[in-house]
């Protein structure tokens, strides 16, 4: 099937891929009396009847949808209209053989614009042809209407033409440009050039550093950015039919990301995931402007090779990418990279998690991560499946967890936030499980931005086309990245940092921490975290003497267990809600990954479990007890629930009313807590 030339499709996808909402955006009593009828009846499309479908017969009638019509050739881009409703799969609408549109998914009845390129009709006969991709899809549509008239005489459009360029050089710069009226809607964009953009209502990506596009007339708000490592510019125009306004952005790149790159594990396309509305082209497009240099393609069950659309989209300087594969499964969703592209699929329909982890290792994947494990909601996420407890990692079925990271950061899953995942990423750690926390962003559409949630990760080269993949990956199993949303925090403890075991003898340390930021979100706030408790906490607002305008550096006295322990730090600020980054989570974060503290001098690390195993030894019944008693004012929160997790077995249920009381005697709160929940049934 040939598509229309990229120069007409472009103003197609930019106004329509998301138009089901478009027609209470704007006025369109002139559009709705213009123009001829072609068809003026709404057609039942499927295999089933719909009595509840009064605008169409109950009873469907077979597809495809032929709409043959007689006109002259067009000698400008025309208007099409026509109705649907109950558009929930693929469905394309068509024009004398070509493609015209995806028509957009949507359940109630709505009418929509195409914009028909110029020559697509011809002079004499026509046909327009509706054909979903499943002819079973009952759907509605028809009431086609032509108008005679380009989109850009009908609105009276006014033109922008934009440039965005790096200050230090004057080169151009791949980038975001947001649009806003002066009520905060965003504004329509028509007529850009689809080679070297991607364009949605209020959004025009570029590659090239320049965007051309047309507006209806008024004032809007244009910023230019290029995602958290760089400034933002703004600027105010008037928009005036049949005029030119032009403006020049010149971005500064703030945050100093000297020895890492900028990872999002997580990217969708429309094209092979088969939802969302990022094409792949377009998906080039947004990786360059959100300056993603290492992004990982994990379309559904699908290894994809970013590298020829790259190629034809002349992008390949500002990133490399790496052909993963999402293992989407009953059971939850894995990440999984590098994969040979094209070739066999990991077992996506293995139950079992262990042996569904080996599998997907056995393709070729160096990094198995799993996804958002506390979405979906009501008890559906992967971690209620396994009846996963946050305090102690422990999980009623008996599931190893064999992958090697936890999407921490799911910039696009505003229902389970970070908050909701770092519990039990704790209490994994306590149990000595250690998985390596990360960002990412699940980006499906172009307005959902792709890189938002990300993962920093070391490299020995800051040229983004020249990334070694083998290297990232050990850094992921190695817990060297740090989750990012925002914010980029580091760690480091005695000349040591991410992944690394240092040896501390003393009853507290001192951690320095850098949080680089952009200049536009500041953060104010830092915890560090030890064993899953808040240590200590530091205001980072407002900057302190020293500070850098995009850098805060703290060095924080942390006090310590006696026994071994990991550290964290969390950087956090208020989210941003301005257009041009507007975030969803409740709070901007950065978030590293453990350093790893020997406080018995072994020179090996012991989870808080293991310190727990070490203690109780194989004491029982009554000894368990008073061994509990005993030690439990020696622990802190995240040993001591390991304790109790290890004495509930060993004590017998006729003892564990005594082992609840121990664990309230000492008046610590986490520790009753847990032991109200899982001490109170046999």
């Amino acid at each position: 099937m040939r598509t229309f030339p990229s120069w007409s499709r472009l103003a197609l996808l930019a106004a329509l891929t998301t138009a089901a909402a478009l027609l209470a955006s704007r006025p369109r009593a002139q559009e709705a009396t213009e123009g001829r009828w072609l068809d003026a009846t709404l057609h039942h499309l499927g295999d089933n009847r719909e009595p509840e479908w009064t605008e169409t017969s109950a009873d469907p009638e077979p597809s495809p949808l032929r709409v043959r019509f007689d006109a002259s050739a067009n000698p400008v881009d025309w208007l099409l209209f026509y109705f649907c409703r109950d558009v929930d799969h693929e469905c394309w609408l068509e024009l004398n053989g070509e493609r015209l549109v995806r028509l957009a998914r949507q359940k109630g009845l709505a009418e929509q614009r195409v914009i028909v390129p110029a020559g697509a009709i011809a002079t004499g006969a026509n046909e327009l042809r509706v054909a979903p991709a499943d002819p079973a899809d009952d759907l509605a549509v028809g009431r086609f209407r032509l108008v005679e008239k380009s989109l850009r005489d009908v609105l009276g459009l006014g033109r922008v033409e934009l440039t965005v360029a790096d200050a230090a050089d004057g080169s151009p710069l791949p980038a975001r440009l947001t649009f806003a009226r002066a009520d905060n809607t965003a504004a329509e964009l028509w007529y850009a050039d689809e080679r070297s953009t991607a364009v949605r209502p209020g959004i025009a990506y570029t590659t090239n550093g320049r965007a051309v596009v047309e507006l209806r007339p008024g004032r809007v708000t244009v910023w230019a950015g290029r995602g958290m490592e760089w400034s933002v510019a703004t600027a105010e125009l008037d928009v005036v039919v049949g005029a030119t306004a032009r403006a020049e952005f010149a971005l500064t790149r703030e945050v100093d990301t000297t020895g890492f790159i900028a990872c999002d594990t997580h990217i969708h396309t429309l094209t092979h995931s088969g939802h969302g509305d990022a094409s792949m082209e377009e998906r080039m497009v947004t990786i360059a402007g959100e300056g993603i240099e290492l992004p990982i393609a994990t379309d559904h069950n699908r290894q994809i090779d970013y590298r020829p659309t790259q190629e034809a989209m002349r992008v390949s300087e500002w990133f490399t990418p790496v052909t993963g594969n999402e293992v989407t499964t009953d059971n939850g969703h894995m990440n999984a990279f590098p994969l040979p592209p094209g070739a066999d699929l990991p077992p996506w329909k293995e139950a079992d998690w262990e042996k569904l982890v080996a599998g997907i290792r056995a393709k070729g994947a160096q990094v198995v991560i799993l996804n958002h494990p506390r979405w979906p909601e009501n008890g559906k996420d992967p971690w209620t499946r396994f009846g996963l407890d946050d305090a102690t990692g422990e999980r009623r079925e008996l599931q190893r967890f064999t992958f090697d990271c936890i999407e921490l950061i799911n910039s696009d899953g505003p229902t389970a936030p970070p908050e909701m995942v770092l519990p039990g990423w704790y209490g994994l750690l306590n149990r000595g499980e250690r998985f390596t926390a990360i960002g990412s962003s699940d980006s499906h559409h172009v307005g959902v931005i792709v890189g938002q949630g990300r993962t920093y990760v070391p490299s020995a080269t800051d040229d983004p086309a020249r990334i070694d993949v083998a290297a990232a990956c050990r850094a992921f199993r190695e817990g060297r990245v740090s989750a990012s949303y925002g914010l980029f925090a580091t760690i480091d403890v005695r000349g040591r940092g991410m992944g690394d075991l240092v040896r501390v003898d003393d009853e507290t340390v001192v951690a320095t921490v850098r949080v680089r930021h952009p200049s536009w979100l500041a953060p104010q706030n830092l915890e560090l975290v030890v064993n899953g408790v808040v240590a200590a906490t530091v205001l980072l607002d407002p900057p302190q003497p020293g500070d850098a305008p995009t850098e805060r550096v703290r060095r924080v006295t942390v006090p310590l267990p006696g026994h071994d322990a990991w550290l964290v730090a969390i950087a956090s600020a208020p989210p941003l809600k301005a257009p041009f980054w507007s975030m969803q989570l409740p709070r901007a974060l950065g978030v590293t990954n453990p350093v790893w503290l020997d406080r018995d001098g072994d020179d090996r690390w012991r989870s808080p479990r293991a310190t727990a195993e070490h203690l109780l030894g194989d004491a029982g019944g009554d000894a368990a007890l008073a061994r509990v008693r005993e030690l439990l004012p020696e622990l802190d929160d995240g040993a001591a629930l390991q304790l109790l997790a290890l004495a509930r077995d060993r004590v017998g249920p006729e003892r564990r009313p005594q082992l609840a009381a121990a664990a309230r005697d000492g008046g610590r709160a986490t520790l009753a807590a847990w032991s109200a929940r899982m001490l109170a049934a046999p």
